[in-house]
């Protein structure tokens, strides 16, 4: 994995995986598991019942690329049909906790009641640049072009190769700046673009609210994101590219060069910021009355 320049988080993951859950099965040969696959089988079903499924599904997804390593590069010996293909895999599914645009101007108000003037900003930021929270809990502030308009991350989920820079728009832009302002009354020389006092690390480590003070943070805000970026009529790659998933290298997109599109990118950027902004601070379909009130 370190020669595939996965992170750090991304190989203790794995570590942490099989040491909670499969550390008893260390020190026993591969080949015991290919003629036992009823053992892994009820290994699996256990933990669906005790720790979910889906560490049940990652547990087996990494014994099962453990397994087809030791057989492709260790020992050739080993069956080429692996005891994981046993297993019936519960099928997880993904959390639709979106907002729409008629949620966002009540979650505004939760977001700016919350005591943290700094947890305020980065829930906002995260909201408007639809990014995963613990790449931008990392952010420092020399990752950080105004200039430029660009929010460069280093290490995101996926390591150094997935390394990217986020387009800021101008409300993007202006979170930023309030945010650093923040932190150097209540952190001076921090850093860090979203500090804490309560972290050893000295950025903010936990991104968590009690849902009754604020309904979405994390990634309900990175799907709101995806959601308003249909509002707004960006195209699919753009939206891939802004979002920093995979582009699926056919005959067309293999010829973009993605730095070239900075402009356009920022472009797209703008509008849905545009749009999420406008619905923070009014919901649709309101009118006034006579007295300039929403009805």
């Amino acid at each position: 994995m370190e020669r595939k320049n996965r992170s750090h988080k991304t190989i203790q993951g794995y570590q942490n995986y099989i040491y909670n859950n499969i550390s008893d099965w260390l020190d026993r040969p591969l080949s015991s598991f290919a003629s036992s696959t009823d053992e892994v089988v009820e290994r699996y079903n256990h933990m669906v019942k005790n720790n979910g499924i889906a560490t049940a599904n990652n547990v087996m997804r990494i014994f099962r690329a453990v397994y087809r390593y030791a057989a492709d590069k260790l020992d050739r010996s080993l069956p080429d049909k692996h005891p994981v293909t046993a297993i019936d895999f519960y099928q997880l599914e993904r959390r639709n906790t979106a907002m729409g645009p008629e949620d966002l101007a009540k979650w505004n108000k939760q977001r700016k009641a919350l005591d943290n003037p700094i947890r305020q900003e980065f829930h906002l930021f995260t909201l408007l640049s639809g990014h995963r929270p613990d790449a931008l809990k990392k952010a420092k502030r020399s990752h950080l072009s105004i200039r430029k308009s660009v929010l460069h991350i280093p290490e995101p989920k996926g390591g150094k190769d997935r390394a990217f820079d986020i387009p800021l728009s101008r409300p993007m832009r202006r979170c930023l700046i309030r945010a650093i302002k923040t932190g150097n009354k209540l952190h001076p020389g921090t850093e860090w673009l979203f500090p804490a006092n309560n972290s050893e690390t000295g950025h903010m480590s936990v991104q968590t609210e009690d849902r009754k003070k604020l309904s979405h943070w994390g990634n309900d805000l990175r799907q709101t994101y995806r959601t308003m970026a249909e509002y707004a009529d960006i195209t699919e790659l753009q939206i891939k590219i802004l979002m920093n998933h995979k582009i699926d290298r056919d005959v067309n997109t293999g010829y973009i060069t993605v730095r070239k599109l900075r402009g356009k990118l920022l472009e797209a950027q703008s509008s849905i910021s545009e749009l999420i902004v406008q619905y923070l601070k009014n919901p649709p379909y309101t009118t006034t009355n006579r007295y300039g009130k929403n009805v």
